[in-house]
C-alpha cells in the first residue's frame, strides 16, 4: 500500500501507473487518526466508511482481538450490518453468505468452519437492531485499541546498533497519532517512539533511515530498514506531525 500525500492528485497517479503500465486499485481509508481529538460524527456516509475501514482492519488482523467472545460479537454484528432482517437462520445457510470472510483471519483456524457458524448463529438476534447502531458498537469496541488507525510497512533492519539490537531483522514499522511503533508479524508491540524523538528521516528507493533520540542513553542513534516504500513512510510522518500540530493551535 502507498498512502497518498495530501498535494496528491488522483488523476496524476492513474496517469503515472498507465505510463508504467502497472495494475493498482485505490483503497479509500482515513489516512489520519488523530485518537485525543477524535470526535463522534453526524455524517451518516462519513460513519459508514469509518466502519468498513475498521471492519476490514480487524479481520485482517491488523487491530488484533484477545478475547474469543469479543471476535464472536463483532462477527455476528458485521454480518447483522450487512444482512439485517436477512440473517441466515442455521448453519448451513451462514457458511452460504459466507461468513467466514467476517472472522478476523487470526482467529480462523482455531475452529471449523461450522463451529464458527454456530457461534455467529446463536447471536442472530442482531439481525433486529439498527445497522447504524451496530457499526457505531462495532467501532467503539475496537477503536480503543492500540493499533487502531494504525498504518503498517514491512521492513528489515538493517543495522544494530545496542538500542536496537533486541529487534528481530524482520519487522512491521507501524505509524499513528501516537509516533513509530516496531512490531513483530504478531502485531506485538516491541518498542515505540513519539514523533518528538524523531529527529531525522529520509530514504533513497530501497531504504529509509531514522535519527531517534534514545531517553536511555539520552543520546541519538540511527535505524536503517530495507524498504521500497521510504517515502510513503516519509510522507506519512511529515502528515501526521502536520496534522497533530494544526489540531493543537
Amino acid at each position: 500500500p502507498r498512502p497518498l500525500r495530501s498535494e496528491d492528485f488522483m488523476g496524476d497517479v492513474v496517469v503515472q501507473r498507465a505510463r508504467q503500465g502497472r495494475p493498482y486499485k485505490f483503497v479509500f481509508k482515513r489516512k489520519i487518526y488523530l485518537r485525543q481529538f477524535d470526535e463522534a460524527s453526524d455524517d451518516e456516509m462519513f460513519s459508514r466508511l469509518v466502519y468498513l475501514q475498521a471492519a476490514d482492519e480487524v479481520i485482517q488482523g491488523n487491530v488484533p482481538l484477545a478475547i474469543e467472545d469479543t471476535v464472536v460479537d463483532l462477527t455476528a454484528k458485521s454480518v447483522a450490518v450487512d444482512l439485517g432482517e436477512d440473517f441466515p437462520t442455521d448453519v448451513d445457510a451462514l457458511l452460504e453468505a459466507e461468513v467466514m470472510e467476517y472472522v478476523p483471519v487470526p482467529w480462523r483456524a482455531k475452529y471449523s468452519e461450522e463451529q464458527w457458524a454456530a457461534k455467529v448463529l446463536a447471536l442472530r438476534d442482531y439481525g433486529e437492531s439498527d445497522p447504524d447502531e451496530l457499526q457505531s458498537q462495532y467501532v467503539n469496541a475496537v477503536s480503543s485499541n492500540e493499533l487502531y488507525g494504525t498504518h503498517f510497512f514491512h521492513v528489515r533492519k538493517v543495522n544494530d546498533v545496542d538500542a536496537i539490537s533486541s529487534l528481530p531483522t524482520n519487522l512491521i514499522a507501524a505509524f499513528n497519532s501516537e509516533g513509530l511503533h516496531f512490531l513483530d508479524e504478531n502485531r506485538r508491540i516491541l518498542m515505540s517512539y513519539g514523533y518528538a524523538d524523531i529527529y531525522r528521516w529520509g530514504g533513497s528507493s530501497v531504504q529509509f533511515s531514522l535519527i531517534i533520540w534514545n531517553a536511555d542513553t539520552q543520546d541519538t542513534f540511527e535505524m536503517i530498514l530495507t524498504t521500497f516504500q521510504a517515502a510513503d513512510m516519509a510522507a506519512l510522518i511529515l502528515d501526521f506531525i502536520n496534522a497533530i500540530m494544526a489540531s493543537t493551535q
